[in-house]
């Protein structure tokens, strides 16, 4: 209920389907920046036509300015999508887009402890640098999208599957440490969200 109950109705209420987890993994000395981008700059090349998706990012280390704690542009969502495109070796928001943004945008460096949750909407610009210091920075992501807005292309992100969101208590009363259910694990090559986007 705390994680996808809470972003539910963040969202307006209308039902979520689980999109797709992630655990980023950024070493210490050698974690590597990400650009500004939005997710649903990626999103909508998977043909979800609306941004009602979000995520909620759960540190499982500390997360400092020191070892690159994610950067986000508080009320940036209300921007509307922005054009992404690829630079180098990577994709991401328009940067012309982008410096307006911070003119208008308070730029927030989300410290966070392990337990913490940050909920944030797919249209939030969000960055983090590269990770400098002595310190891993590991954080898992878990991302949601409305059921009514499941895309018709197959693609490599989940399609609608019903949610069963259980009471927060069910956690420590669970006794069964393995899943029944089966999963689908993904190399981060095969993530085809950002392949159709201009250079």
């Amino acid at each position: 209920q705390k994680v996808a109950g809470t972003l539910q109705t963040l969202l307006g209420g209308y039902e979520l389907y689980h999109y797709h987890s992630k655990l980023m993994m950024k070493e210490a000395e050698i974690g590597g920046a990400h650009l500004w981008h939005q997710d649903y700059g990626y999103w909508y090349q998977n043909e979800c036509l609306t941004p009602d998706m979000g995520s909620v990012f759960m540190p499982v280390d500390k997360c400092t300015t020191q070892n690159s704690c994610l950067q986000v542009l508080a009320g940036s969502h209300k921007l509307g999508r922005v054009e992404h495109y690829h630079m180098g070796d990577q994709s991401g928001a328009d940067p012309d887009r982008v410096r307006l943004a911070k003119e208008k945008c308070e730029h927030i460096y989300v410290e966070m402890e392990p337990g913490d949750a940050l909920f944030f909407h797919s249209n939030v610009l969000h960055t983090s640098d590269q990770n400098k210091s002595q310190m891993r920075r590991w954080v898992l992501i878990t991302s949601y999208n409305q059921a009514r807005n499941c895309p018709g292309k197959k693609h490599h992100h989940a399609d609608y599957h019903p949610l069963n969101i259980l009471p927060n208590s069910a956690l420590s009363e669970c006794d069964k440490m393995d899943s029944t259910l089966p999963k689908d694990f993904m190399d981060p090559k095969d993530d085809h969200s950002a392949r159709s986007l201009k250079k």
